[in-house]
């Protein structure tokens, strides 16, 4: 099965894929290195370095990533003596859209982990803002009543406003721009109906 074209930019992987795809991202730490990977082309070194873990940690997970055909490499490199592997996410967010593979029970599940694994990266994120902090973080949640016929409009607007950031966000770790000039602050998106108690939990 084909896989998309790969596509550099910032954020997190969008998942139009199998199963399989989903279940390897969901996992906290592989969520943060296909997060990194994504901004632009990096090392495993380079994101082990951002997150606090020794490389040797990550290298599991780089493969299992590439595996899934969430990572690829960009190119190599010599660096004194040794070849460094410039990997980058192939896409850029999670989208809750059905997966390819497997069952409905399956799918079901494997986007509920992913699901999972993302809102309590964001928990976390918002929990750990220092007091005090220079910009406080952002937390908002607006229910909105529209007709069924508005609501692919409304996502696409969401989508569309996210795409804008990342292009305009876009880093590349390759340039001269010193790390410590940038802060990484993170957008989590939930767009979804409300059910009430009384409906179905299975949909």
């Amino acid at each position: 099965m084909a896989r998309p074209k790969s596509r550099r930019s910032a954020g997190a992987p969008m998942l139009r894929r199998t199963v399989a795809d989903l279940r390897a991202l969901a996992h906290p730490l592989r969520l943060r290195m296909m997060e990194l990977f994504a901004e632009s082309p990096k090392t495993t070194k380079q994101v082990a370095d951002l997150l606090g873990q020794p490389p040797t940690r990550l290298y599991h997970h780089v493969a299992a990533l590439e595996r899934a055909g969430l990572l690829v490499l960009k190119e190599k490199r010599q660096n004194r003596g040794a070849i460094e592997k410039w990997y980058v996410g192939v896409a850029q967010q999670v989208e809750g859209v059905p997966g390819r593979g497997g069952n409905a029970a399956s799918r079901r599940n494997a986007r509920r982990a992913v699901a999972a694994t993302v809102l309590e990266q964001a928990k976390q994120e918002l929990l750990s803002m220092p007091a005090g902090a220079k910009e406080a973080a952002l937390l908002t949640r607006l229910v909105v009543a529209t007709p069924p016929s508005r609501i692919p409009a409304i996502r696409k607007r969401l989508l569309d406003i996210v795409q804008t950031m990342r292009g305009e966000l876009q880093v590349d770790d390759r340039a001269d721009s010193p790390a410590a000039d940038r802060e990484r602050w993170a957008l989590t998106l939930a767009f979804a109906p409300v059910r009430s108690p009384g409906r179905s939990k299975n949909r």
